[in-house]
């Protein structure tokens, strides 16, 4: 049912407790990392496949398998963009010389890493930077 629909107190009474809960709620950190939806799903994913493996749950090999998901995926959108970068900027720039090739190839390898230090996150960074 519409939200329009509902009577006034009560409609009033849910954005009141909206409000209420979305002022309290702080995001879900790990080691000092705030987690998007993605990472929140395989902590819980990892968890939940320890336990029905009978195990306990380990916080720390559920952090280093969400270091690795991150690092995996920002290293491959970062390769994409290195593609698309270099790709835009050299077919407008033929011909070129070399020094124009030199600075195309830094600056779409500069987009790579801006994006790559955005989204990877752990120890294993440097691993998957390298």
């Amino acid at each position: 049912m519409p939200l329009e629909n509902l009577r006034p107190e009560f409609r009033e009474q849910v954005l009141n407790l909206r409000r209420r809960v979305i002022n309290r709620i702080k995001p879900k950190t790990m080691q000092g990392r705030k987690l998007n939806g993605e990472m929140l799903f395989n902590l819980a994913q990892s968890y939940a496949d320890a336990i029905n493996k009978g195990a306990v749950p380990s916080i720390e090999t559920s952090w280093s398998y969400i270091c690795k998901n991150e690092c995996l995926k920002a290293m491959q959108d970062s390769y994409e963009v290195f593609e698309r970068t270099f790709y835009n900027l050299f077919k407008e720039a033929v011909p070129m010389s070399e020094n124009e090739l030199r600075d195309i190839y830094k600056q779409a390898k500069n987009d790579t890493f801006a994006l790559f230090d955005k989204i990877a996150v752990g120890d294993v960074r440097k691993e998957f930077l390298e």
